[in-house]
């Protein structure tokens, strides 16, 4: 299969400003219904056009915006809880720390000491319906849930400044079946930062494009998708994709990603294997098809999908982790 373009349809991951997407950790519970799951091929990811949703009837902006949502507009987030656990428990007294132990990594995020419907301390919410669950996780008891919506954004923010030039990151996530008929552009974790030569943009490390009813060539299999590194500045996208080998399963998955400004360099890892596919390697100072910033001011996690996808997709990621090492999918 070869690459594919993003076809027509914007993808513009800057949500506006307002207080309907930047709601306070204390928000509502979070529903699931059905979402359905499935989608993968290539694809370089070069429109001529920016990333915005289809349609303005969802929660989310009307209208394009390269500019971060400003944390000010909604209170900080209000959840009782830490992100790290500390249950006491072993016969030795020694406490359970969970998946985050203070200070291991640079940022951690289990879910489990935020109560149901809220989200954790020191992130904030945009788009709705969003928030910790007890229906579905990999580790402890909670995890992030996306409710589905047609088209747009529900995903917490989080400071990045720690992350420096480069990083590691992890999260671990599943998508509920059955998934919407429709070709679409879904981010499940991106950075926000300047790029070296093209300004303010997200950057979208863990990325998909799934393809519509008929699938790959008419085929009638619209069930595939591909994971895809995928920019969007003030400006035309562009980015590189894998094939259309995936399928989404209603089962857990581990998604990692490397990601370096110094020498412009990029790798994704899915269940522990690397997608060769989409690896950058452009070296110091080569910027074209990469414009990775040498620092991020943000760090946006959850599901965004710039197309109409009726009913939406439901969604739970879990497990969060970013550090100057691998994490890998064992911890």
């Amino acid at each position: 299969m070869t690459a594919v373009v993003l076809g027509g349809a914007s993808c513009t991951a800057q949500p506006a400003t307002s207080a309907t997407n930047t709601e306070a950790s204390t928000g509502s519970d979070v529903t699931s219904s059905g979402g359905s799951t499935d989608a993968g091929t290539t694809s370089t990811a070069s429109s001529a056009t920016t990333d915005e949703p289809t349609s303005g009837t969802s929660s989310g902006p009307g209208t394009s915006s390269t500019e971060p949502a400003t944390a000010g507009t909604t209170a900080e987030p209000t959840g009782t809880a830490g992100t790290s656990t500390t249950d006491p428990g072993t016969s030795t007294g020694e406490p359970e720390l969970g998946p985050c132990p203070p200070g291991k990594y640079l940022l951690c995020e289990s879910f489990d000491d935020t109560e149901v419907g809220a989200i954790p301390p020191g992130w904030v919410r945009h788009g709705d319906p969003i928030g910790v669950a007890d229906d579905a996780a990999v580790s402890g008891d909670h995890s992030l849930k996306m409710g589905p919506i047609p088209v747009w954004e529900r995903r917490i923010y989080h400071d990045a400044a720690a992350l420096g030039s480069g990083h590691w990151g992890r999260i671990r996530y599943k998508v509920a079946l059955p998934v919407p008929d429709a070709f679409v552009h879904s981010t499940l974790v991106a950075l926000y930062g300047k790029g070296p030569t093209t300004g303010d943009q997200e950057v979208r490390v863990v990325d998909t494009v799934k393809e519509d009813v008929d699938g790959w060539n008419n085929d009638g299999d619209g069930n595939h998708f591909q994971y895809l590194y995928n920019v969007q500045p003030n400006g035309p996208e562009f980015g590189k994709g894998s094939d259309y080998d995936w399928k989404f399963d209603d089962e857990w998955h581990c998604a990692e990603w490397h990601i370096d400004g110094p020498t412009q360099s990029y790798d994704f890892y899915i269940d522990g294997a690397i997608v060769e596919q989409i690896s950058i390697a452009n070296g110091p100072g080569n910027y074209a098809g990469s414009e990775i910033p040498d620092a991020f001011s943000e760090v946006r996690i959850g599901w965004v999908n710039y197309q109409e996808s009726p009913p939406g997709f439901t969604a739970w990621i879990d497990d969060v982790a970013l550090d100057d090492e691998r994490i890998g999918c064992q911890d």
